[in-house]
């Protein structure tokens, strides 16, 4: 009887983070049976360990087969099928995992199938700030949760191929967070907020039970989607008010913008901005009425005749067109 059931094999070969392993010959087939579960064996993207006296490596089997033999092997009995290349991806000191490797494994050291309860402590335990998004394919006993605090405050990426589960991905993702774990007995984020801009509406329907839709036209279980004019950039307003303007008038409209919301932040500060780092882009309102009149009102003056000395006192009158 095999008295280390998960043992794969032996490291034959180091070069940098990439480890070959000879799979042992009493690994006789695909399939392990550990404590009443089933682990595949050197399949691809599965973890194993490696142990080095007080904490153990861990890395992702990256490629099976013949091809995953090192150079050095060159015996054909050496370079059979028997073969795994593990990249090196972290370890375990004490109680935590921690990515990045500080000392590497020699040859002939032994390589071991990762079970459950190495699974869960590399993938974490339920600590605050967490979101549950789902469960390890290989072990559907182990949640995997992200950590929201950095997953905000970095630039995060959803990759894939068409029809690869992207749109499904984030939906679900989303969905975690807005929920906040609550299914496994967390509380949620009540203070979280989140903006979705969805261009294709694909989000609409599968979200619509954690969050509020608004659209143009909006359907019975939808809102209105009502945009401020002055929360636009000015220069696009313009240019469906007024059509295509020259510089000059242009750069002088852009400047009467700029003091009517200047005049409006002086009056009644706005809290969090800085008057001094405000622009005509700043979305700040004001009147387009009052816009729209004082740059009409020139136009349509009518000047009454008045004597040459007297014309420093004349007034315009206006006259209906």
């Amino acid at each position: 009887m095999n008295s280390k059931p998960t043992l794969l094999g032996h490291v034959g070969a180091v070069t940098g983070a990439a480890v070959s392993v000879r799979q042992s010959p009493s690994v006789a087939s695909g399939i392990a049976i550990i404590g009443g579960k089933s682990y595949r064996i050197g399949q691809v993207g599965s973890f194993v360990r490696i142990p080095q006296g007080y904490h153990d490596l861990y890395g992702i089997v990256a490629e099976v087969g013949a091809s995953a033999a090192p150079e050095a092997a060159r015996e054909p009995n050496d370079r059979g099928d028997r073969w795994m290349t593990i990249q090196l991806v972290g370890e375990i000191v004490g109680a935590s995992f921690e990515r990045g490797i500080r000392q590497y494994p020699n040859v002939k050291d032994e390589v071991h199938l990762v079970t459950e309860e190495d699974l869960a402590v590399i993938y974490g335990t339920q600590d605050g700030g967490q979101v549950m998004i789902g469960r390890l394919a290989s072990a559907e006993g182990i949640p995997v949760r992200i950590d929201l605090d950095k997953l905000i405050t970095r630039h995060s990426a959803v990759l894939g191929s068409t029809g690869a589960g992207k749109s499904t991905t984030v939906a679900s993702l989303l969905r975690s967070i807005a929920l906040g774990g609550s299914a496994e007995g967390g509380t949620g984020f009540p203070s979280a907020r989140i903006l979705l801009l969805d261009i294709h509406g694909e989000y609409g329907r599968a979200l619509r039970s954690v969050s509020a839709v608004f659209r143009v036209n909006p359907s019975a279980d939808e809102q209105p989607l009502r945009i401020p004019f002055w929360a636009l950039d000015p220069t696009d307003l313009l240019a469906f008010l007024m059509g295509k303007l020259d510089d000059k008038p242009l750069s002088q409209i852009l400047d009467r913008i700029f003091d009517y919301k200047t005049k409006l932040v002086t009056n009644s500060p706005v809290a969090g901005l800085d008057l001094n780092s405000m622009t005509a882009d700043s979305p700040i309102p004001f009147s387009l009425k009052k816009l729209w009149f004082e740059l009409l009102e020139p136009e349509i003056k009518t000047w009454a005749d008045q004597p040459e000395h007297s014309r420093r006192w004349m007034k315009p009158v206006m006259r209906r067109h």
